[in-house]
Order: C-alpha cells, then sequence, then structure tokens
C-alpha cells in the first residue's frame, strides 16, 4: 500500500464508479473516503463511506483528509429539474469541495471531471455553467487542479438518457468515417476517463490542466502519464 488517501465525491455515477473501481485495483491508496447520499454497498477495508448533505460541506472543514481529491458529480436538466438546482450539483458543490480540500493540510490534486466544450461564454447552459465553474476553480490559486473534459461517455448509467444513445449509435456508426484529430469529438468510455485519472493525480504532475478526450484514451491506454504539453492543455 502507499499510504496515500483518495477522497471521491460522485461514486454513484458513471465516471465516478468506474474511478472506485480503478482505485480498488490499485495499491497507491490505503484509504479511499467517500462522501455521498446513499451507500455504495461496496466491500474493502480501504473504504470509508461518509453520507454527508451536500449542501453542508462548508460545515465540513477539518473532518477528512486526503491528499487527492475526485470531484465526479454532476446531473442534467431533466434530473435538476430547474436552473437553479442543476447550478447548485454542477457548480455550487464542486466548489464548495474545492475550498475543502484547499483547507486540507495533506491535500495535494484536485481532479474534477467536466465536459467537452465547456466555456463560462457558452449560449449553451449547460456548457456556460460548467466553463463557469473551471475559470472559478482556477481562481482559487490551487498547487494542483487538473480539469478532464470526457465528450460523449459511454457506459452503464442507472437512469435511461435518449439523446444520449441516440448519439452513441450515431458515433459507433460515424467512427469509421472520422479520421485525424477529430476523433476528439466522439465517445470516450467512462474507464477510460477513470484509469486517465489515476494515472494523472498521481503523476506528480504540478499546476493547472485541461485534459481532453484523445489525450485520455491515450493515457489510458499506455496505463501511463507523461506530460506534453501537445496533448495537454496549460490552463
Amino acid at each position: 500500500m502507499g499510504g496515500k488517501t483518495a477522497l471521491i465525491v460522485g461514486a454513484t455515477g458513471l465516471v465516478g464508479r468506474e474511478l472506485l473501481s480503478t482505485l480498488l485495483s490499485k495499491d497507491y491508496y490505503s484509504k479511499i473516503l467517500i462522501l455521498g447520499r446513499r451507500s455504495l454497498e461496496v466491500k474493502d477495508n480501504r473504504i470509508e463511506e461518509h453520507l454527508v448533505s451536500f449542501d453542508e460541506l462548508e460545515n465540513l472543514k477539518g473532518q477528512f483528509s486526503a491528499q487527492d481529491y475526485y470531484c465526479c458529480i454532476g446531473t442534467t436538466m431533466d434530473q435538476a429539474k430547474t436552473k437553479e438546482a442543476f447550478y447548485r450539483v454542477d457548480f455550487t458543490y464542486p466548489m464548495e469541495l474545492a475550498k475543502l480540500a484547499q483547507s486540507d493540510a495533506q491535500f495535494k490534486t484536485f481532479n474534477l471531471v467536466s465536459s467537452y466544450g465547456a466555456s463560462a461564454e457558452s449560449g449553451l447552459f449547460y456548457n456556460s455553467v460548467k466553463g463557469q465553474l473551471e475559470e472559478a476553480l482556477k481562481e482559487l490559486g490551487l498547487e494542483t487542479l487538473h480539469i478532464y473534459q470526457p465528450s460523449l461517455l459511454l457506459g452503464y448509467r442507472p437512469h435511461f438518457r435518449l439523446w444520449e444513445e441516440m448519439a452513441k449509435l450515431a458515433s459507433s456508426i460515424l467512427s469509421f468515417f472520422i479520421i485525424g484529430s477529430r476523433l476528439r469529438f466522439w465517445a470516450i468510455k467512462g474507464s477510460q476517463v477513470a484509469d486517465a485519472m489515476y494515472y494523472v493525480a498521481t503523476s506528480g504532475e504540478t499546476g493547472v490542466h485541461i485534459h481532453k478526450p484523445l489525450e485520455m484514451k491515450k493515457i489510458a491506454q499506455k496505463k501511463e502519464y507523461q506530460f506534453d504539453s501537445s496533448r495537454s492543455e496549460v490552463a
């Protein structure tokens, strides 16, 4: 065991579940803290679950400590129902988690699952909120911030999403005709994102970096991360 501690928020989602599986398959972390609203019912002596209210994250300072914080939380407008609720889940909660990490003396890296196309100036509400979050996190001045921007995510979801299933079908058909750099716009497995997150977070690389789909696929395939400015955007 490496004697390190990881903290995951959003472990019930597609990427979060895959990330937990990846971390459990490695010996790097001796403890994995899970903050969530319901139990995962995953049994492993390295897992330490804490049921919390995300609306009260700011009150948890000093209660948890980890080197690597992984933020995989997110929702959709269909699930959130209102823009206010969506903003709370996709902006407020991650920001509060980052502040929690910043107050932790053991903190080393903050790893955020964002979205390809995130931009505070976007006319799309989803992309705009994701972009606003990225900019706000950069302004916090975290020593190490890794932002992962997956495109269409492939993997099991408990909630059926018609538009995603249609997009997956289109992606599988059109992928035969897509070549070169345009591959970055197409689907990536949740497991590939999770693997990339692990290798990047444990690499010792500092600074603020944005990781695109094609780079994440390459990291997952090679099972290693070596910083390359041609593949990883320095924010």
